[in-house]
């Protein structure tokens, strides 16, 4: 049977009509460390993005339409993030690019972002690179940065009035960054406090003999550092048999006041521990926080949750409100409208700067202190550091 016009254009119209619903969905691309190690911080991530990409479908999706995660595994390596990165552009087709953890990672994907021509939103690396040197019109964070950390670090460590300064930092983007965030912290608030000695190890290292040796050795009275993760897990057990924290008090950025990290030591987290976080479970010290937390709870299930899903919650929340205010999810026009663009989250406020793509994000920082009737150790007092744009 030989096809009419009729049934021509019948079957252009059922094929156009099938393209068109299976475009009919706006595709996120994640990116975090999700198996091996790296699961550690990549899993509570991805309970944060999945419980912001269900309450924006819950409420109609974005444009009126269905939010789809494609997650990949960065498995902590630029070169890894990077190749997922153009995978999830080219072949899966996604919208828009979210995520990253370490800060080499968080620059790689950024790069990948700005050859494509993609919007990717930062939600946890820290480099202040991102939003200075390598800055471009499609990459945005949502997450704090180094100078923001430096200045918090400067002013505790102008409170507890100490003026001999060790300062150890991973040997890469981040610590560098860091470094030279404590420096600017320390010359505004702190300028009689001197840096004794400048310390660095690598990224992954396990074995800090030899800096704790040099920092005992320095007659310093306050050590700065940003050994996140297992790498503060390491320098703190083989410290504390040589009395490091009965001689220094440990001030550091990179988060280990954050329930992950004081959670998993217990009653081996060390004295005179005074760091950061930028959520605390058992905080309610802005609106909309304590439903938050129980809504993670009752997703992770766990009642003492992680801080890493407030991020990855934030970064989907701010993609939603700029696809509303832009009524576009084309590149060029998300990005102009996450320029300046405000939104509300379960830590406060947060705006966008239209000039450096980097948003006003403060952190809780405070001592780590022993709770009776608790294993693991709590901040206390809680002081909310806000972002310093000046």
């Amino acid at each position: 049977m030989r096809p009419t016009l009729r049934t021509t254009v019948a079957a252009a119209a059922l094929v156009a009509a099938s393209a068109s619903l299976a475009q009919a969905e706006i595709k996120i691309g994640v990116l975090y460390p999700i198996a091996g190690n790296g699961a550690v911080y990549g899993t509570p991530a991805m309970h944060g993005h999945n419980m912001g990409v269900d309450e924006v479908n819950a409420a109609g999706g974005i444009l009126g339409q269905k939010v789809v995660s494609f997650a990949r595994d960065t498995k902590l390596k630029p070169a890894a993030a990077a190749a997922a990165a153009k995978e999830l552009i080219t072949k899966e087709g996604v919208d828009v690019l979210i995520g990253g953890l370490s800060s080499a990672v968080g620059l790689a994907i950024s790069e990948v972002a700005r050859q494509e021509g993609i919007v990717y939103i930062a939600t946890i690396p820290k480099t202040i690179q991102m939003t200075t040197t390598k800055l471009h019109k499609h990459v945005f964070r949502t997450s704090s940065h180094t100078d923001f950390e430096g200045d918090a670090i400067g002013q505790i460590v102008n409170k507890l009035g100490k003026n001999k300064v060790c300062d150890i930092q991973l040997d890469y983007a981040y610590g560098h960054d860091l470094a030279a965030g404590i420096e600017k912290g320390l010359a505004k608030h702190a300028p009689n406090a001197k840096k004794v000695i400048d310390l660095r190890s690598k990224l992954g290292a396990t074995d800090y003999n030899a800096q704790i040796t040099q920092i005992l050795g320095s007659g310093c009275d306050v050590v700065t550092s940003v050994l996140w993760g297992s790498h503060f897990v390491n320098f703190a057990q083989q410290a504390k048999p040589f009395g490091l924290f009965d001689k220094v008090t440990y001030i550091s950025g990179g988060e280990i006041a954050s329930h992950e990290i004081a959670g998993k030591m217990g009653k081996d987290y060390p004295d005179n521990v005074i760091s950061n976080t930028y959520e605390l479970w058992y905080d309610h010290s802005f609106p909309g926080h304590e439903k938050f937390q129980a809504d993670l709870a009752k997703r992770s299930g766990k009642k003492e949750t992680a801080m890493w899903p407030v991020l990855s919650y934030t970064g989907v929340k701010f993609i939603a409100a700029a696809a509303a205010k832009s009524g576009s999810m084309d590149a060029d026009k998300l990005a102009a409208a996450l320029e300046g663009l405000t939104i509300d989250t379960p830590v406060g406020e947060r705006t966008i700067d239209p000039k450096t793509h980097q948003a006003n994000t403060g952190q809780f920082w405070g001592p780590m202190v022993k709770k009776d009737g608790v294993d693991y150790r709590v901040m206390n007092p809680v002081t909310f550091y806000p972002a310093t744009l000046d």
